[in-house]
């Protein structure tokens, strides 16, 4: 198959008709481990490469030849972690570590989980810009059964207030991934206020 993953992603894009965040998100990892990956600069582990895969719309084979074609652009250089590396640390680069946590657009009156596959749209005027990971960067190493508390810096640049909000964690439960709460509160936040979520 001629072409890498950056022109797969592309026009995958295109057919589906939307953008590279939600085809990031779909691969349960951080943004730039993603682009390592679509790079060539990174191999991908094998639930990740599915979950890939699939939201490019390629089969097994179809994404290695990309890959393979990635790692050939002389401004990539694949990065390999030492054996056993992966027993050792756990990569907090999926937004940390997979958490990848979304402001969650519902009430604390008792409303359910949406149904899967379901996308809520933010009220108008409802607008969050991310500043800074306050703790624990993309790509840090953190040892395996550490605990440690994960801290974001938002802020609310739109024209409704946040209340009863949730950070819920979006990704599926894995051996491969950290754990965390499923939900944790956000509070009343008014329009221009910038808070940390932990």
């Amino acid at each position: 198959m001629s072409g890498d993953l950056s022109e797969a992603l592309k026009k995958a894009k295109e057919r589906r008709g939307v953008f590279s965040k939600t085809i990031i998100w779909e691969s349960g990892v951080s943004k730039s481990q993603f682009y390592r990956i679509i790079k060539g600069q990174e191999a991908p582990s094998a639930e990740t490469k599915e979950k890939i895969s699939e939201s490019l719309g390629l089969d097994s084979e179809q994404f290695d030849d990309l890959f393979k074609n990635s790692k050939l652009d002389p401004k990539s250089s694949v990065q390999t972690a030492p054996q056993g590396a992966d027993r050792r640390y756990l990569l907090i680069g999926v937004g940390v570590v997979a958490m990848s946590l979304a402001i969650f657009l519902t009430s604390q009156t008792g409303q359910q989980d949406p149904p899967a596959g379901q996308i809520f749209v933010a009220p108008e005027g409802d607008k969050t810009l991310f500043i800074k990971d306050v703790t624990i960067p993309d790509g840090t190493a953190v040892p395996v059964n550490t605990t440690f508390v994960k801290t974001w810096r938002v802020q609310n640049i739109g024209n409704v207030t946040w209340s009863g909000r949730y950070l819920k964690r979006i990704t599926p439960a894995s051996e491969l991934i950290c754990s965390s709460p499923s939900m944790v509160p956000i509070p009343e936040t008014r329009p221009g206020e910038t808070i940390d979520i932990s």
